[in-house]
């Protein structure tokens, strides 16, 4: 039960994150969708209502704001995709945005 003084705080940082004047850096976009990469799937489960509330910023970022990165698109775009499929990657989500990356 430590983490639950951290859910708030944590969701606060994201959601800043999330802001259109932070998703049009692609070094915050990148902190983002890492962060949400390594504890997305745990927040969710402590407050799912917030997640949603997140998801809506960052589907509403990918889809209106103008002016994005083509690299904070592909990044907004995969965290999104990522949370549908159960907070994994599907192997045809790695082939298509990891497929520059060499092994």
């Amino acid at each position: 039960m430590p983490m639950m003084a951290l859910v708030n705080p944590v969701y606060d940082c994201l959601f800043r994150l999330a802001q259109p004047d932070s998703l049009s850096k692609e070094e915050e976009v990148d902190c983002l969708v890492l962060q949400l990469h390594r504890v997305g799937e745990q927040l969710e489960k402590m407050n799912r209502q917030r997640m949603d509330e997140l998801f809506v910023l960052i589907r509403d970022g990918f889809l209106l704001l103008t002016g994005l990165s083509s690299l904070a698109q592909l990044l907004l775009l995969e965290i999104i995709e990522f949370r549908a499929a159960g907070w994994k990657t599907t192997p045809a989500a790695h082939k298509y945005y990891y497929s520059e990356v060499s092994d």
